[in-house]
C-alpha cells in the first residue's frame, strides 16, 4: 500500500514521493534492464527517461494496481524502443537473449558450503530458454503476478502459463541430478 500512496502523491506533484519512488526502484529497474543489454549508460538513460517522462506527464497518469509492474513495463518498452542506440547494436526479436544469473540457491545453501550443488542448480536454471528465464526471474525474483508478467512481456496469459509450465517441467527433469548429488553428500535420506 505504501507504493500506491507514493504513486498517488507523486501524481499530484509531490516531489518527495517522486524521489522516493525513483530511489526505491532505480536499482531494481537497472538490474532488470541488464538482462537485455549490458550497456550501463544506455540503461541508465532509459530509466532516467522513463522517470523524466513520468514526472512531466504525472497529471495525466492513471492510478495503477502495482507501481512495480508499471515501472517494469515502462522500462522494458523504453529499452525495446531505443534498441537502435545500444552500443552493441544487438537486435531483439522473439528470440532475444535474457541473461539471468540465478542466485537464489546461494541464499539457501551458502552456509552449507555446497558449491557443487550450487553450480548444478545454477546450470539447470541457466539452461532454460531466455523467455523461460525471464518468466522465472519476474515471477520468483521480482514477485510479479502472472497477469503482470503477461503485460510486461506482451504475451497472452495462456502462452505465459504454457511457458511457465515448460520451465517447471525442464527444471524438474534436471532436478533428479541435484537429488542424486544430495544423496551422495548424505544431505537427504
Amino acid at each position: 500500500m505504501e507504493d500506491l500512496k507514493l504513486w498517488d502523491l507523486f501524481r499530484t506533484g509531490d516531489h518527495s514521493a517522486y524521489t522516493q519512488l525513483v530511489n526505491k526502484y532505480f536499482k531494481q529497474l537497472f538490474n532488470y534492464g541488464r538482462r537485455y543489454c549490458q550497456d550501463r549508460e544506455f540503461l541508465m538513460d532509459c530509466i532516467q527517461e522513463v522517470f523524466y517522462e513520468l514526472w512531466n506527464r504525472r497529471e495525466r497518469i492513471n492510478s495503477t494496481p502495482s507501481v512495480k509492474w508499471y515501472l517494469f513495463k515502462a522500462v522494458r518498452l523504453r529499452i525495446f524502443r531505443n534498441q537502435s542506440k545500444w552500443n552493441r547494436n544487438e537486435e531483439i526479436s522473439g528470440d532475444y537473449n535474457f541473461v539471468v544469473e540465478f542466485n537464489i540457491e546461494s541464499k539457501i545453501i551458502d552456509d552449507l558450503d555446497l558449491s557443487e550443488l550450487s553450480k548444478k542448480i545454477k546450470n539447470i536454471l541457466n539452461s532454460l530458454p531466455p523467455r523461460q528465464q525471464e518468466i522465472m526471474y519476474l515471477r520468483f525474483y521480482e514477485g510479479l503476478s502472472l497477469d503482470q508478467i503477461s503485460e510486461i512481456m506482451e504475451i497472452n496469459k495462456q502462452s505465459l502459463r504454457n511457458l511457465l509450465h515448460k520451465s517447471y517441467k525442464n527444471f524438474r527433469s534436471e532436478w533428479i541430478v541435484v537429488l542424486i548429488l544430495l544423496s551422495d553428500l548424505n544431505l537427504i535420506s
